[in-house]
């Protein structure tokens, strides 16, 4: 942050020290605090920009390309500074949460402080919290069902649903849409913002004659022309009829890179983890056929024209179903985000009894989509054999070379991290198993955190140089075996995991040495609170934890 921005920032949480026991919940104090200032940010671009740069990720061009869609909701009077006005306007884009914000801001309904703890503290997916009517724990394709639900039980009403051409692809989408003309809902509008891509290009481009068979008007305007929009919506509730309104519109790069970024060590080190994968494939199918498909995320798994990559777009059964038609000897990969597999879960599931040499990569990123995952509890019920977390690609590709000598099927979870992050823990650690890594084993018998990769760089942040050993184990269901010993005769076992439900890894851990554990976890995101506006979950835990005097822990 520059120092005014900064210096704002301070005097707006200042004022929200002295408003906090005045409001009711986190939005209301949002409001009450921008309403002393005037705004900081002149226009919503300027505001969106910053918003991204501060926090260095996120879905600028997303948000951009729905900006003149959003001033027309806000004209329409759907959205007002406190949030969403109407419980009639679903935002089915989830991820374009940032975009309100913004909006909110010139409007005095969103302070500074909150803006710069967007993607942190302040989730970047539409959620009750923030003044939806609604929450979304995905980021895509949940709108236009919701949009079914409200507009079948509210005939008397409008309901206004905002999506975009990438999720219309979702299986969900598709089979809303085709309710809406089925039960004749005509109190239904659809606005689309249309541009050909979501997170990569699209496979193809939206149909209007596919809306047309379901909606009873489909209009095409100009999504950069508020008034075009504006005007569309109004003629489509003086119509009373179902309407679809594709916004053409223009769309960049989707995900935002901060620009003169700190220089890493090498051009390994700058790439993420995941960007690495599209290189591990071509190097492990060694000339013989493999068959590799992506849900839209070519682009974060460095798959390139010549890898023979088949994007489906945002269809996660469809992804599955396609690998499970390939030669059964020949490799199939499965490439996307964690948490889009849930969408497709009992299709995953069939695939996984029904294939072999099936190898599905999971990519997750901790905190940026905007709710708590539990893929590794769910994932591990539906597969019966072990489910593998990874950073490292290097881990990643051996253990895809070992199931490949069986023909057997893997599911991995890869942790997004950038490789400098990887890097430095593989110059520290020891491997004492084919999932189970150490270092500082020399201080093992005090305090031995035990963490999930997802939670390995933030555990070794804490643990390095400190008095206690750190195990980082590959698996939800690790051999446990070569550190039995070392675990049990330990004073203190910590065992950090992303996630915290039953059946994850401390509780694993207790039942199967019959040891008793102190559990730090942190779910992908925090519901705001003020004393947790600006701190992550579980790297504040166990630092606090590792000062007790009872961890024995000097440095």
């Amino acid at each position: 942050m520059s120092d005014s921005e900064y210096a704002r920032a301070q005097e707006e949480i200042e004022a929200g020290l002295a408003l906090a026991d005045a409001c009711e919940g986190i939005n209301a104090l949002a409001v009450a605090i921008a309403g002393r200032f005037e705004p900081f940010y002149r226009d919503a671009r300027s505001c969106l920009e910053r918003i991204h740069e501060i926090a260095g990720y996120g879905t600028l061009a997303s948000c951009l390309s729905s900006l003149d869609i959003a001033e027309a909701l806000f004209s329409a009077g759907l959205c007002d500074a406190a949030g969403v006005a109407s419980e009639n306007l679903v935002v089915g884009r989830g991820h374009i949460a940032p975009l309100f914000y913004a909006c909110r801001h010139l409007r005095r309904g969103m302070p500074l402080a909150f803006l710069a703890a967007v993607h942190d503290r302040v989730p970047a997916v539409v959620n009750k919290t923030y003044g939806f009517p609604y929450g979304m724990r995905h980021s895509l394709g949940e709108g236009m069902g919701i949009a079914l639900g409200r507009a079948k039980t509210h005939s008397d009403q409008r309901v206004v649903c905002v999506a975009g051409d990438g999720e219309l692809n979702e299986g969900v989408s598709y089979e809303a849409i085709r309710l809406v003309g089925e039960l004749g809902m005509r109190n239904l509008t659809l606005i689309v913002d249309s541009n050909g891509k979501g997170i990569d290009p699209l496979p193809g481009t939206l149909r209007p004659a596919y809306l047309a068979a379901y909606f009873d008007r489909v209009r095409e305007v100009d999504g950069h022309d508020a008034d075009a929009i504006v005007e569309s919506m109004r003629d489509a509730e003086r119509e009373g009829v179902a309407v679809a309104i594709i916004c053409h519109t223009r769309k960049g790069s989707h995900s935002f890179k901060r620009a003169n970024a700190r220089p890493a060590i090498s051009a390994t080190a700058k790439a993420s983890s995941c960007s690495l994968t599209g290189a591990l494939i071509e190097e492990m199918r060694e000339g013989g056929p493999a068959h590799i498909f992506t849900a839209d995320l070519a682009a974060r798994f460095g798959l390139q024209p010549s890898h023979g990559y088949c994007n489906v777009g945002l269809a996660e059964s469809a992804l599955l179903t396609a690998a499970m038609g390939c030669p059964q000897d020949e490799l199939k990969f499965v490439l996307t985000d964690d948490k889009y597999y849930l969408n497709a879960i009992d299709v995953l599931h069939s695939a996984l009894i029904a294939c072999r040499n099936l190898h599905v990569i999971a990519a997750r990123k901790n905190g940026v989509w905007g709710g708590p995952t539990y893929v590794q509890s769910v994932f591990g019920l539906l597969f019966d054999d072990a489910v593998y977390e990874f950073a490292d690609p290097r881990d990643l590709q051996a253990c895809i070379r070992r199931r490949r000598a069986s023909g057997s099927n893997g599911l991995y979870l890869l942790h997004d991290q950038p490789m400098e992050h990887v890097l430095a823990m593989r110059e520290k650690y020891r491997r004492l198993s084919d999932d189970v890594y150490a270092h500082q084993l020399e201080h093992a018998g005090g305090t031995v955190v035990l963490s999930s990769e997802s939670m390995a760089y933030e555990a070794f942040l804490a643990v390095d140089g400190k008095r206690c050993a750190h195990v980082r184990v590959l698996s939800t269901r690790p051999d446990l075996e070569c550190v039995r010993k070392l675990l049990s005769a330990a004073e203190n076992v910590v065992v950090v995991e992303h996630n915290g439900p039953r059946f994850n890894l401390a509780e694993y851990v207790e039942s199967t040495l019959l040891i008793r554990v102190k559990k730090i976890c942190s779910d992908a995101y925090e519901w705001p609170r003020i004393e947790t506006f600006q701190a992550a979950a579980a790297p504040r835990k166990l630092r606090a934890l590792l000062t007790e005097p009872s961890c024995a822990l000097a440095g």
